[in-house]
This record gives C-alpha cells, sequence and structure tokens, in this order.
C-alpha cells in the first residue's frame, strides 16, 4: 500500500487496482480493506482503475476530513473523476460534491445520510462515551454488537455464514485496542446539496440501522440529478453482504452515457 503526504504531513494511505478511468473508493469504518474483496475487482473487471483511499482516523472534524480527501484527490493526479463514498466516507464525498466540482464527473453514496437523527445521534453519543471511558469490552461482545449492528436479518439466518462474520468481528476486535473516537459530526449537509448538478447514485440498504434507507432516500431527493436505489435484504455492511447486486447497481451507473 502506497502514501500520500497531505494536510501539514498527515499521512493517507491508498492502493490502486486496474486500469482506465479512475474512481476513488472512500470507506470511514468497516472491517480492514472494506472494498477490496468485493468492488475492487469488479471496477477492475469492466476497465476501471479502483483507488481506494485510508483516511486518517484522528484527522479531526468532518470538515478537515473532507479537505484531506480534496488534497488526496488531487495528488493521485487522476483529473475529474468517479467517487464513490461509503457511510461516514459517503459523507465526506458529499463535501467534495458541493465545494469541488472540479474534482469528480459522478459519484455513488453508500448508506449515507444528510441529517442528524435521534438514533444515530444516540449511536454516535455512544461511541464517544465509551471511547472517553477508555474501555474495551470482551471481544466476543464486540464481535456480537458489530454483528447486530451491521449485518442484516438474512445473513443471521445463515448460521455457516454468521459463525464467519462473528469470527471475522471477533479478530479485529483482539488487535483493535480501544475503540477509536468515531469520526465526524451530525451537521446538516442537505442544503448544500440543492446546487450539486452532476449526475449521482445514492444506494440504501433495506436494514440499515447506521444509515436508515429514508436519510439515504433525502439526500438522493436534495441532489438535482440524484437517484436512489435500495438493496434488499442487508443491513449496513450491504457491499458485503450483497456484493454482486451492489456492484451491478455501482458499475451500471458508473457506466451509463453521460446524459446531453
Amino acid at each position: 500500500m502506497a502514501t500520500l503526504t497531505v494536510g501539514g504531513g498527515r499521512q493517507v494511505r491508498y492502493r490502486r487496482a486496474g486500469s482506465g478511468p479512475p474512481v476513488v473508493l472512500v470507506a470511514a469504518g468497516g472491517p480492514g480493506d472494506f472494498w477490496q474483496a468485493h468492488q475492487v475487482p469488479a471496477l477492475a473487471a469492466v476497465g476501471y482503475e479502483a483507488i481506494t483511499l485510508e483516511l486518517p482516523e484522528a484527522a479531526g472534524p468532518r470538515d478537515e476530513l473532507t479537505a484531506l480527501l480534496a488534497d488526496s484527490v488531487e495528488l493521485l493526479g487522476t483529473g475529474p473523476c468517479g467517487l464513490v463514498g461509503f457511510s461516514f466516507g459517503a459523507q465526506l464525498v458529499q463535501g467534495l460534491l458541493v465545494h469541488r466540482p472540479d474534482l469528480w464527473t459522478r459519484a455513488v453514496l453508500v448508506a449515507t445520510r444528510g441529517r442528524p437523527d435521534p438514533v444515530g445521534g444516540a449511536l454516535l453519543r455512544a461511541e464517544r462515551a465509551l471511547h472517553a471511558a477508555g474501555a474495551q469490552p470482551p471481544p466476543p461482545y464486540q464481535a456480537f454488537f458489530q454483528a447486530v449492528l451491521h449485518l442484516g436479518p438474512r445473513t443471521w439466518e445463515r448460521e455457516g455464514e454468521i459463525l464467519d462474520w462473528l469470527d471475522l468481528f471477533e479478530a479485529g476486535a483482539r488487535t483493535g485496542g480501544v475503540p477509536p473516537e468515531p469520526p465526524g459530526d451530525q451537521a446538516d449537509q442537505l442544503a448544500g446539496l440543492h446546487g450539486v448538478t452532476g449526475p449521482v447514485l445514492v444506494l440504501g440498504f433495506q436494514y440499515d440501522i447506521v444509515a436508515p434507507p429514508r436519510l439515504g432516500r433525502e439526500v438522493a431527493e436534495a441532489l438535482p440529478a440524484g437517484r436512489y436505489r435500495e438493496i434488499p435484504d442487508c443491513g449496513h455492511y450491504g457491499c458485503l453482504e450483497r456484493p454482486g447486486t451492489v456492484n451491478e447497481a455501482m458499475v451500471g451507473f458508473l457506466s451509463a452515457p453521460v446524459p446531453r
């Protein structure tokens, strides 16, 4: 994995795969190498260069992270490119859509939101309280909590698959130490999106607790050229639970002819 030095010396790691028009993928949170198992191969297979960015967790507020993202895209030297963001990474991409239209051609926002809501606010406060206490719950507890929060009920019904997920989450908990302070804030982004003119696809997941589908639909409705699609039978990690459907929607949108 290569490294960019941006924002006064901060390090942003990135990885490139494939060749062709560039697509930059941003995920803040999620299992390590979030995009590598499914989305990167799908993009590379149809003639894109997939560039995954790993922003530093402790970079600061959302506006600062958005600036780091903009600096990173500029340093990559791709010119205007496709953008894909997941969860908080999608909120950072939304900042670029508003403030740096010169950096992108079209964008896919996955499991995103444009405003605070009571459940999301409660989760953010709980995670910050856990971080402030310096607490490290036992790995099996962390694994179960992550599975409840991020996976859809159909995955829980497949007993062998859910055991694999719990093993994956527990392995991450054993190496991760105290959970990091969650990034970002709950500021409202919807008003700023009204001035974004480029094409944007918003993907929501039917059983997403972290970014409920109705909040993603609001983002699409705020965008003049936004469209919304909901992926059924999955939770917040729908990119990993339903990768074929997600990849079909993402690649199809990125490859569609530019409207005249």
